[in-house]
């Protein structure tokens, strides 16, 4: 059977967060093809998100590790998403092969057609934290967030529940524990950004509105460049354009995108902002 047949079989069932099935697919379409053994390349990354969605840490470090050794796309991704997972798998324990890990991040950065990979820059700026405070605020969740993850929990409102609860108490935990790290704030943000989104998903509005709106009088305490601030009201409008509540949808959507430049993952979410504005054209007045 074909591989990229099998392999689009099991992005399928990831999609709609039937996890096993999707991992157990692209481990079989590793078996189907081994004379190119780069495509697998594709599968580890598949697995890799498949466990994080599991909240597997130690499986998920598995396939970062051998991203890491086979895969020259972004090596400084790579070795963050190791470093953030083993982390997790710790429960959050700076060991030194951590540390060690984060600190190798920077040497590792590229450039593609002479710019850095936008993915890359965020993880730099995530070691400078870790390695400021010796602790980030649940890194494997907020990669998830960022790789759009939180879609495929949409389809178990079972794990968005769990995972809810976690981000939940991780925010508790941060209030009592961590007040006085360096980037407290910037942790904050992050709680209420996963938190809200999370919310939106379990169809608690209000809620979400309420995590999203203590992010944005934030703004000027945030770390330079901090995307936490025109996330916060494109997600906002998200939740009108879900609401068909289209004026609101456009104000936010504008706002995200015309009153902040130069943040991390820029292009990212003006991608986004822009997919969602063609969603908003296509409403009804």
């Amino acid at each position: 059977m074909s591989y990229l047949f099998l392999f689009f079989r099991g992005r399928l069932q990831i999609i709609h967060c039937r996890l096993d099935e999707g991992i157990n697919t692209y481990q079989y379409a590793m078996e189907c093809q081994t004379d190119w053994k780069d495509l697998h390349h594709l599968a580890y990354w598949e697995i890799l998100w498949c466990r994080v969605l599991q909240r597997d840490w130690k499986q998920a470090s598995v396939m970062a590790q051998k991203l890491l050794d086979g895969n020259n796309w972004s090596k400084a991704t790579y070795c963050y998403m190791l470093a953030s997972f083993i982390f997790e798998d710790n429960n959050e324990l700076a060991t030194d092969e951590v540390v060690s890990l984060y600190k190798r991040v920077p040497e590792l950065k590229i450039r593609l057609a002479g710019k850095s990979i936008p993915l890359e820059k965020y993880a730099i700026k995530q070691c400078e934290h870790f390695l400021a405070q010796q602790w980030l605020f649940l890194p494997g969740l907020e990669l998830l967030y960022l790789m759009n993850g939180f879609y495929i929990l949409a389809h178990d409102p079972t794990k968005l529940n769990a995972t809810l609860n976690i981000v939940n108490n991780a925010i508790n935990d941060l209030v009592f524990c961590h007040q006085n790290d360096l980037y407290y704030i910037d942790s904050y943000g992050s709680g209420l950004l996963l938190r809200g989104v999370l919310l939106h998903f379990l169809h608690q509005y209000d809620e979400a509105h309420k995590a999203f709106d203590e992010i944005i009088p934030l703004a000027k305490r945030f770390d330079g460049k901090s995307f936490l601030v025109p996330t916060a009201i494109f997600e906002k409008g998200l939740i009108y354009v879900g609401l068909k509540q289209k004026q609101k949808a456009i104000e936010c959507l504008q706002k995200s995108l015309n009153d902040y430049k130069d943040y991390q993952l820029e292009s990212r979410l003006q991608f986004r902002i822009n997919a969602a504005m063609q969603t908003v054209k296509q409403m009804d007045n």
